[in-house]
């Protein structure tokens, strides 16, 4: 899958672990600089067929909502506890995605916890 892994979420040991599962992945804050704001980071995403990854869900989900046209969202929710997502459990969950979607996540805000079975 080809990723946008939004800045809240990037870090490079998720964006390692990700690759390393095959994944096609690029990180904002590398394509876009620092604190570039929400609008821009979906725009690229739109523009370059790239599914976000993100915890700032609340934003996103509105973005997705204002524009169906994208090609995915993928919402985390952490709450500081120990069961919140690790980039294992991120990599997991992303296959289980792509096997309940085969044809993608278009247009979808799906929430990835609930993938992580």
């Amino acid at each position: 899958m080809r990723l946008l892994l939004d800045e809240c979420i990037g870090d490079r040991a998720l964006r390692n672990a990700l690759v390393a599962a095959g994944h096609d992945v690029a990180r904002s804050i590398d394509e876009l600089g620092g604190a570039a704001d929400d609008p821009a980071v979906f725009a690229f995403a739109r523009e370059h067929q790239r599914v976000v990854v993100t915890y700032n869900n609340v934003d996103f989900k509105r973005l997705s909502e204002e524009n169906p046209n994208h090609p995915g969202m993928l919402l985390i929710y952490q709450d500081n506890k120990p069961t919140d997502m690790k980039a294992s459990d991120i990599v997991t969950a992303l296959s289980n995605v792509e096997t309940t979607y085969p044809n993608g996540i278009a247009g979808d805000a799906i929430v990835l916890n609930g993938y992580r079975w």
